[in-house]
């Protein structure tokens, strides 16, 4: 039993030193020697936090400090500064601009209130308080979260051409084991043990690996929202004949079909209006309220048309990534996914259909 004990012990400490030897790496990496965006910037802000509390914790190992309510509860008080600020870093992701040191003091003072006024009384009623605050605030944060990130992907759809490291549906995921992290780290405070500071250690370290390695892979998006203020002028080019699509519309799909476009596979809706010699929002009323299409959709119904084209020929003998590649796709899974949807079967059913084999 004892040698159980210390084995839990040993493992929790190696476990506490990769967890801030992590953090310290990734977050001065991110701050000062990476040439990074904003959002990762911030989450290099965030993991110094985090590199900091994760030092802070080397107190615990001092049995005059860990054997004394007042101060151990001091330093667990100090953790939870650290919600505020993965508040901060989703909602610079869906927000770009939004991180400024005004809303770090605006998220921040009511946890470091809290925290003051324990060091100054210490009075646990001020510590719970400030546990039921930090729930609460990360509840509200999750929903107003998970409610933007389907307006932030719908976005992408209506601007790009392409989904691939520019949806964010992988935040979702994130916030699910963040949510649960932060319901472990209230069960250690409670109840506090070696084990649960092991697995403490190691689901919030493998939580934000998994943050930092979709961060990376992820292709930032700016603001562009500016530019749906922009003002049509003439809208005669909007106006449909009778029974028939209005200029602009028929403009367009002349202009992807004709020099077929949508074979960049990063196409963009803002790119496409400048090659046009128009405005991003000409095109986004065409598509949204005369076609009824998102941008996304109606250039992969090209890329479609071009992958059939591929696949009914007897000639070609290359691959179903060629096909996507050759169509306009980045991405196989996607190519599969759009077409199958499209014409209810797989590309390699409908080679086989088509050409036997």
């Amino acid at each position: 039993m004892i040698l159980n004990t210390l084995f839990i012990e040993s493992l929790s400490n190696f476990a506490h030193g990769i967890s801030s030897a992590f953090f310290i790496y990734f977050g001065i990496n991110l701050v000062f020697f990476r040439n990074s965006n904003r959002p990762l910037q911030v989450l290099g802000y965030l993991f110094c936090l985090w590199a900091v509390q994760d030092i802070k914790d080397l107190f615990l190992y001092f049995d005059s400090i860990s054997e004394s309510t007042y101060y151990s509860t001091l330093l667990l008080s100090f953790d939870m500064w650290a919600v505020p600020f993965c508040a901060l870093f989703l909602l610079e992701i869906l927000y770009p601009g939004f991180f400024s040191l005004k809303r770090v003091v605006q998220f921040e003072a009511p946890l470091g209130l809290f925290t003051l006024v324990y060091a100054l009384t210490g009075k646990s009623v001020f510590y719970m308080v400030s546990i039921v605050y930090t729930a609460l605030f990360c509840l509200v944060v999750v929903l107003f979260i998970v409610s933007k990130v389907r307006r932030y992907n719908r976005y992408m759809r209506e601007n790009y051409s392409y989904t691939e490291r520019v949806n964010v549906r992988w935040l979702l995921n994130s916030m699910i084991i963040l949510a649960l992290c932060l319901f472990l780290w209230l069960y250690t405070c409670t109840n506090i043990s070696h084990l649960g500071d092991l697995v403490y250690y190691v689901s919030s370290t493998l939580l934000w690996a998994v943050v930092l390695y979709f961060s990376l892979r992820q292709e930032w998006i700016p603001d562009v929202s500016e530019s749906d203020t922009e003002e049509i002028h003439d809208t005669r080019e909007m106006e449909p004949l009778r029974n028939e699509a209005s200029p602009m519309s028929q403009k367009l799909e002349e202009y992807i079909r004709d020099r077929e476009l949508f074979l960049n596979p990063k196409l963009s809706l803002p790119d496409l209006a400048v090659e046009m010699g128009t405005n991003r929002s000409y095109l986004s009323s065409c598509l949204n309220n005369e076609l009824g299409v998102t941008f996304y959709d109606y250039v992969n119904r090209f890329r479609l048309e071009k992958a059939k084209g591929i696949l009914e020929d007897p000639a070609f003998d290359g691959c179903i990534e060629e096909v996507a590649m050759n169509s306009g796709f980045n991405s196989v899974s996607t190519f599969r996914r759009s077409f199958q949807k499209r014409y209810g079967c797989t590309p390699s059913q409908y080679r086989k259909a088509e050409v036997g084999r």
